[in-house]
């Protein structure tokens, strides 16, 4: 029996290096797991939600979510799903922070949780 090893990592496993040099360095940064863990801390903010209250909502372990928000460990694409199902959040802006895409009411909840965690 092989047990994978290379699922919790750093950097993003699923792209080779030859894909990640065809990436605009904004592009990479913003795919790093704490970059995206922190999209997902202002969602969940912006719902008004504790971390064990999403972390239940979408039937994973209460450590998995801590992990991925905290970007101890890549956000896995069933999550990621669910999110947008769920909460009408865009894939464009949890994998690539991109704001644009979201809905104008959603983007203004997590603009204002954002200035509240920068004036802290």
């Amino acid at each position: 029996m092989e047990i994978a090893t290379n699922l919790v990592t750093g950097q993003n496993w699923d792209m080779s290096n030859a894909q990640e040099k065809l990436l605009s360095e904004h592009t990479y940064s913003e795919m790093r797991p704490e970059r995206i863990g922190h999209r997902l801390t202002l969602l969940r903010e912006a719902l008004g939600m504790e971390k064990s209250e999403i972390a239940d909502a979408l039937g994973i372990e209460r450590t998995y979510w801590s992990r991925f928000e905290n970007g101890k460990r890549p956000i896995s694409d069933t999550t990621a799903a669910l999110l947008c199902e769920r909460y009408g959040v865009t894939l464009d802006f949890l994998i690539l922070g991109r704001w644009n895409t979201l809905p104008l009411e959603l983007a203004t909840k997590m603009r204002s949780v954002e200035a509240r965690l920068q004036a802290n």
